[in-house]
């Protein structure tokens, strides 16, 4: 049982009402306030006070209802710091289906305990049409979300989708702005965009800006990096491919997720 009271300005003990009895100090009788869980009166507590007790709190039943509704606000908060977590991870748009993706990738493990992000390093993760390229770039953004890193990430159309839909067809730096200056940007599938004029522009000044001012970007794609490059030139953009590539190249470790398309079994 509780037996300590701040009263002023120190700690000092408090008396129960058998103590109160024993001793012969005088007090009026306690208010009773039943216990909130099984209705049992709880233990007045009280202090001396110019020859009378004065009752000033109120000691547990022992019924173990206070301990039970402990564990259970302790499960909400947990509940609620779980929610918030998720939360993040969505709004960093990591979708649904890997919403709770983990990765046991060497090279990926690697990347969040090495210094390499402060760096403005990132990584480019190629492979086959469902090796797994999205899931461990999710699961990637949960683990960075966690670690309080401000990240973005989303597909190369979407990305270009929203430059477009805010500013039009015409070239506008205000734009990109939020792809280039997040934390960390994760574009998923790049080389399924289209490859005209405006397009490489726009990849080149989001990957240029991100290269010039070392913030990390993590890309999955298809295609190897070779590939990736003759795949966005085939607009005829071939010194901006070449250009986007280069940043890629210098700056991203490759991480190769394999030929088997893991939905199919193939």
């Amino acid at each position: 049982m509780e037996k300590e009271y701040w009263g002023g300005g120190e700690k000092r003990d408090l008396i129960t009402l058998d103590e109160a009895n024993s001793l012969g100090i005088p007090f009026d009788e306690p208010e009773r306030v039943p216990c909130p869980f099984c209705g049992k009166d709880l233990p007045p507590l009280g202090m001396e006070f110019m020859g009378q007790i004065r009752w000033v709190a109120r000691g547990k039943c022992g019924c173990g209802g206070e301990a039970e509704a402990a564990r259970e606000a302790a499960a909400r908060e947990q509940a609620e710091q779980q929610r918030k977590a998720a939360k993040k991870v969505s709004d960093a748009g990591v979708k649904p289906r890997f919403a709770n993706a983990v990765t046991s990738n060497p090279l990926i493990s690697r990347y969040l305990t090495e210094d390499a992000m402060r760096e403005g390093r990132g990584l480019y993760i190629h492979g086959a049409v469902g090796s797994g390229k999205t899931h461990a770039a999710s699961a990637l953004a949960r683990a960075l979300v966690y670690e309080g890193e401000s990240v973005v990430m989303t597909t190369s159309i979407d990305m270009l989708d929203e430059v477009k839909s805010s500013y039009g067809e015409s070239f506008s730096s205000q734009g990109t702005s939020r792809f280039r200056k997040c934390g960390v940007l994760i574009v998923d599938d790049l080389g399924k965009e289209g490859a005209s004029s405006w397009v490489l522009t726009t990849l080149f000044q989001i990957f240029n800006g991100r290269y010039e001012s070392l913030l990390p970007t993590i890309v999955t794609s298809q295609y190897s990096l070779e590939g990736l490059e003759r795949r966005m030139s085939r607009g005829g953009e071939s010194e901006t491919a070449h250009a986007i590539a280069s940043r890629i190249r210098e700056t991203c470790t490759p991480v190769f997720t394999g030929r088997a398309d893991r939905r199919s079994g193939a």
